[in-house]
C-alpha cells in the first residue's frame, strides 16, 4: 500500500492461538443471549475476522489511519474518544466504516471513533505497541488538523462553497468545500469499502 506520504507508524498484526479460544464462549453467548438462528452467522463472521486479521497492517501516515485496505482521514477522528477497544460484534467486520482487527487477540488495543460526512467511523485495533501507536496517532492527528486548517483558511479567503483540489489527495480528486470546512464528499467518489465515502 503506497500512499505517497510519510509513514509515522506501522505494525503488522497476526492472530495468536488464543483467538480461537474465544470462539466457543462467543457462540454460546450468541446462542443464549441473542438467538440460535444467529449462531451460523457469528461463526462465519468469526472466520472472516480471523482471515482479515491474519494479513492486516495498521499504518498511520500524514493524513490517514489505515487498517488493512480501509482508511479514515485523521481529521475525522475524535481523540477524546481514544481508549482501549472493546470487543465488537463479529459482524461489524462487514461494515466499511469499521476499521479493525479484533482487539481481544493481542496484548493491548486502541479504540477511537470519528465522524466524516455525518457518518460514524470506528477504529478498534489490537496491538503489541500501544504507547507507540497512541503517540503516533496523536501527533499525526494534530499535524493533519493544522494542515486542514491552513487549507480552510486559504479557501475561506478565495472561494464560496464549491469543489477544490482535495488537500488530502491532490492527484486529480476534488473535495467539496462548504464555505466553512472540508467535507467528506469527494469527486470522483471514493471506492466502496475504502473508508471515506460521501
Amino acid at each position: 500500500m503506497i500512499t505517497g506520504r510519510e509513514v509515522r507508524f506501522e505494525e503488522r498484526l497476526r492472530p495468536i492461538r488464543r483467538s480461537w479460544l474465544w470462539l466457543p464462549p462467543i457462540l454460546a453467548i450468541t446462542f443464549l443471549a441473542i438467538s440460535p438462528i444467529i449462531v451460523p452467522f457469528a461463526l462465519i463472521a468469526w472466520g472472516v475476522n480471523v482471515g482479515r486479521f491474519w494479513a492486516i497492517v495498521v499504518r498511520i501516515d500524514d493524513d490517514y489511519l489505515w487498517v488493512g485496505r480501509r482508511w479514515v482521514r485523521l481529521t475525522a477522528l475524535d481523540l477524546t474518544t481514544l481508549g482501549r477497544a472493546q470487543n465488537t460484534w463479529p459482524w461489524r467486520t462487514f461494515s466499511p466504516r469499521w476499521l479493525g482487527g479484533n482487539p481481544i487477540w493481542k496484548r493491548d488495543s486502541i479504540g477511537v471513533r470519528g465522524f466524516d460526512a455525518g457518518k460514524p467511523y470506528w477504529v478498534s485495533v489490537g496491538t503489541d505497541r500501544r504507547d507507540e501507536l497512541v503517540a503516533a496517532l496523536e501527533l499525526a492527528v494534530a499535524g493533519a488538523g493544522a494542515r486542514a486548517e491552513q487549507w480552510a483558511a486559504h479557501a475561506r479567503t478565495v472561494s464560496p462553497p464549491s469543489w477544490h483540489p482535495d488537500p488530502w489527495n491532490p492527484s486529480g480528486r476534488l473535495r467539496w468545500w462548504d464555505g466553512a470546512q472540508w467535507t467528506g464528499w469527494t469527486w470522483p467518489p471514493s471506492t466502496p469499502g475504502s473508508g471515506v465515502a460521501p
